[in-house]
């Protein structure tokens, strides 16, 4: 079926360039026959139909050719990071039953040391190398002409035993170019700049497929060692020049690649007026980047909603003076959406609920490595986990995307807010944010910044204490030189989760030495022991110095409110190892009343306190607010 794609395309124009990569340019007349040549060599080399083939391969006209080859021979492609670790590659190739890899020199040996691991030890073939001694009289393969047959392998995020298998036919991929590639109205001289490498889905299904689909050319940025040429903020000149010499006009991009280029220079240091089309994909685009890049280059970039099972699914198609930040427009061609409550029952426009989508991108069943469950798969639409609506005038409006919510202490937090109001700090240059589990303290926000020492934690504070409910500050601050992102600048967060500097910064040498002389210690001196252990924490959650704070003050005058107490509590068990009533700072509330609390109570054993998403959490919540602003008046 996607053969189909590429033979109009030669059609239509045998000298049009196909895929242009640094040096190399290949026509889709050439394109065609080096896909047919390939595909006789792979078969060749005993690769059957519904075998998988490993591509290992940064990107380039190899990785384009290989693909096709694939399709020619109705062989499942399984495309892999080259990046990976020799666990993550033994992983995936196992996992996918790899009967042939393709790769390069750099990674031959890797692939080949793994490959020897592996059931039937797949030959690790040479993509430069391989293919051009093939001979041309070798037997053709034969034409495989399924439109259902398995064709792809793509992998959810996830961690090493959570990851969920996608296996797409050549029907859903050949959906995934045409759904898009009709809604926008796209032709043969829409070319288009492929900065997303060709290994992630989606740089295949915006790139290599929508350009195939419409006999455009797709250029890529990346020539080969992408992982030499530096960050994308390093290589907006050769962006600007790709664009103008290979008259680009459909730009899909992630939001870190737009706020590098929004931040690029003055007026006229780039020119993107040959562009028609902006698209943003892959993680939610910041505000702040829409109107700098709008104000920066007078284009617009249009969210694109979709995911790695139901490819894309929505984008505002309007005139470029009617796109606003925010709107995700209609549903593309082919595709439904319905909104539905919690218990699957479709509600009315204007009513938020969970976004079920409806497309013929999506694989039945969606995950061939898990049980069908109908709460993600049901009727042929597939519950996305995000919440959203549809507005009066059939357009989908976001309410929030499931991923980005944590539970903090019974109040529901969304991240992509907390991440709003740390881009906003003066003098933070990159940020994230995540929900982190803390031992007897639940879960926290944790923020991790990149920016000068000069902007100090207690200012990144004091911001988003304007910004944001208490309950939604970050309480761990983490710095960095910068942040760890995947290869098309998503954050990697699983890099992120570490909480050994907070707990560190709990319990210190200093409090953990005050701590372990409470025992032996005599009445008075075991007193101002606790005290001053109290006090260390209690600056620690205000982040002042000890020293600062009169331990007779009520903590409501200290400015603690119903989280910082539950804050406090958690810390001071962390720290002394011993259970603490929920209502500690409540009960007894000034360092000194809980220090005296403390030392005739020395065997206190309410239950731990485990802040979750519960009910009890919440009301314990409920309750200690009441009490501090009633204690307060």
């Amino acid at each position: 079926m996607l053969m189909g794609l590429l033979r109009c395309a030669v059609d239509r124009d045998p000298a049009k360039a196909a895929v242009v990569s640094g040096a190399r340019r290949l026509s889709y007349g050439g394109l065609l026959e080096e896909t047919e040549r390939w595909a006789t060599g792979l078969h060749g080399r005993g690769l059957r139909e519904g075998d998988t083939l490993a591509v290992v391969l940064p990107g380039g006209v190899d990785f384009v050719i290989a693909f096709f080859a694939a399709m020619r021979l109705g062989v499942v492609l399984l495309p892999l990071n080259p990046h990976f670790t020799e666990t993550e590659l033994e992983r995936f190739l196992r996992d996918g039953r790899a009967r042939l890899i393709i790769t390069d020199a750099k990674r031959q040996g890797l692939c080949a040391e793994v490959a020897a691991r592996l059931e039937g030890s797949p030959a690790v073939l040479l993509a430069e190398l391989e293919f051009e001694s093939l001979d041309a009289r070798a037997v053709p393969a034969p034409a495989v002409t399924r439109r259902t047959g398995p064709a792809l392998f793509l992998y959810t995020s996830g961690s090493t035993d959570t990851f969920k298998r996608v296996l797409c036919t050549q029907e859903n991929l050949y959906y995934e170019a045409h759904n898009f590639v009709s809604t926008l109205d796209l032709g043969p001289d829409d070319n288009i700049l492929c900065a997303i490498p060709l290994y992630h889905s989606y740089g295949v299904g915006n790139g290599l497929l929508d350009a195939v689909c419409q006999a455009a050319t797709l250029v890529i940025l990346e020539s080969g060692e992408d992982e030499s040429e530096g960050p994308f903020g390093s290589r907006l000149g050769r962006v600007f020049k790709l664009i103008a010499r290979e008259h680009v006009r459909v730009y899909p991009g992630v939001p870190h690649q737009f706020a590098a280029l929004a931040a690029h220079g003055a007026a006229g240091a780039g020119d993107l007026s040959g562009l028609r089309f902006c698209v943003s994909s892959g993680d939610v685009l910041p505000r702040d980047t829409f109107e700098r890049f709008l104000a920066r280059y007078g284009h617009p970039i249009r969210s694109l909603y979709g995911s790695t099972e139901a490819g894309s699914v929505a984008i505002d198609a309007s005139p470029a003076a009617e796109v606003v930040y925010g709107s995700l427009g209609r549903p593309l061609a082919n595709v439904s959406l319905d909104i539905r409550d919690g218990e699957g029952v479709s509600l009315p426009s204007g009513r938020a609920g969970a976004i079920w989508i409806r497309s013929p991108v999506i694989p039945d069943p969606v995950y061939d490595n898990r049980a069908p469950d109908p709460a993600v798969y049901r009727d042929r639409y597939f519950n996305s986990g995000d919440e959203g609506l549809i507005d009066s005038h059939g357009r989908l409006v976001m309410t929030g995307r499931k991923q980005s919510f944590v539970d903090i202490a019974g109040y529901k937090v969304d991240i992509a807010e907390v991440e709003e109001a740390l881009r906003a700090c003066p003098g933070v240059t990159d940020s994230a944010a995540l929900g982190v589990d803390v031992p007897r303290m639940g879960t926290l926000i944790k923020a991790v910044v990149v920016g000068p020492d000069s902007v100090t934690d207690a200012d990144i504070r004091a911001h988003c204490l304007r910004a944001l409910a208490f309950f939604k500050v970050p309480r761990l601050i983490e710095r960095r030189d910068r942040l760890p992102r995947s290869a098309i600048g998503k954050v990697l967060k699983s890099e992120l989760r570490g909480v050994e500097a907070y707990l560190s910064a709990v319990r210190t040498p200093e409090a953990a030495r005050l701590a372990s002389e409470v025992a032996a210690a005599p009445p008075a001196r075991r007193r101002r022991l606790y005290e001053t252990v109290v006090a260390g924490q209690v600056a620690g959650v205000l982040n002042l110095a000890p020293n600062a704070i009169s331990k007779s003050v009520g903590f409501t005058e200290l400015g603690f409110d119903s989280f910082r107490a539950i804050e406090l509590t958690a810390r001071l068990e962390y720290v002394l190892e011993r259970s603490l009533p929920e209502t500690l700072v409540f009960d007894h509330p000034s360092i000194a009343a809980v220090a005296a609390f403390l030392d005739i109570s020395p065997d206190a054993a309410a239950p731990v306190m485990v802040i979750d998403s519960s009910p009890p959490a919440e009301d314990i919540l409920a309750r200690l607010e009441r009490q501090l602003t009633q204690a307060g008046s």
